[in-house]
């Protein structure tokens, strides 16, 4: 039947859910529904929420099945946005913001009031209704000091997520009525070194702001260079003295193809006479003196 194929169309974008009033809205009624949970093709999971038996079971599911529930509207935000956008992912709980004075209890979820949660500040990201990566990290101040705000941020940039001008803008719209967290949306601001966009990873940006402390020149990103038919392009580097800086990511040598095709291109760009510091996040965070020593050390500072 039509109303069949649109509930399991409509289910399996939202991880196997639905809950009652779309099923209303799809023109299944209570005596339909009950019909169908009778026969095993539904099962409830919570109240106003049922789920399509055989669905996986998941946080998402969980956490949509919180969303879904009867009630004012709701989107995932702090905690549980921070890891559906991927800004940080070691968090299992289920919480949620609804419109201040709208309030939703929602059993084993943390539900936040807020009065300056707008339209503009939520999306759908793989079917869940959620805060804006920007309205996120405004939020995470909450919950987070400013160092870790300002490694997400860090990643939220490098990823093309939000830009500096966004969390500007919404940080001055929310921190109007004095909200907690904002200091540490403040200070991952400041803190963002000139380049941060045009960069590809947030350990550039971690390089980039640990040149920027130490007084260092700022260094070129992306300068292109050619060995005989082979062409590359820096991520950071200094032309004339020839010095080239490079971030490994814990990630980026995982294949080995990776691996080989990096280690040919650092040897090719070596045997033209270009000096390269290969640094990990670990370093920059730890050891800023060592890692900023041989850059002066090499520009002659």
């Amino acid at each position: 039947m039509r109303d069949h194929d649109d509930l399991v169309r409509q289910a399996s974008s939202q991880h196997g859910l639905l809950s009652i009033s779309q099923l209303r809205d799809l023109g299944i009624g209570e005596s339909h529904q009950r019909t169908l949970i009778r026969r095993g093709l539904l099962r409830p999971v919570a109240r106003g929420v049922v789920a399509l038996v055989g669905a996986t079971t998941s946080w998402e599911q969980r956490q949509l099945t919180a969303v879904l529930t009867p009630g004012a509207p709701a989107v995932s935000s702090h905690r549980s946005a921070l890891r559906i956008h991927g800004l940080r992912t070691c968090w299992n709980g289920i919480e949620l913001s609804v419109r201040y004075p709208a309030q939703r209890r929602i059993p084993r979820a943390i539900v936040h009031r807020s009065v300056d949660l707008e339209p503009d500040d939520c999306v759908v990201v793989k079917g869940l209704p959620v805060t804006t990566p920007a309205r996120t990290l405004c939020d995470a101040g909450l919950h987070f000091p400013p160092r870790e705000v300002q490694r997400m941020l860090d990643h939220g940039i490098a990823d093309g997520m939000v830009t500096r001008s966004e969390m500007a803008a919404i940080r001055e719209r929310v921190g109007e009525r004095g909200r907690n967290g904002v200091v540490s949306v403040d200070a991952a601001l400041v803190g963002l070194p000139p380049g941060a966009e045009e960069t590809d990873s947030s350990g550039e940006i971690a390089l980039l702001r640990l040149i920027a402390d130490r007084g260092l020149p700022e260094p070129v990103r992306q300068h292109p260079v050619r060995v005989g038919f082979n062409r590359y392009r820096l991520d950071l580097s200094y032309p004339d003295a020839l010095l080239a800086l490079e971030y490994d990511g814990r990630d980026i040598h995982t294949r080995y193809d990776r691996f080989v095709a990096d280690r040919r291109r650092q040897n090719d760009i070596v045997s033209i006479g270009w000096t390269v510091l290969r640094y990990t996040l670990e370093e920059l965070r730890d050891r800023p003196s060592v890692v900023a020593r041989p850059i002066r050390n090499h520009l002659a500072l």
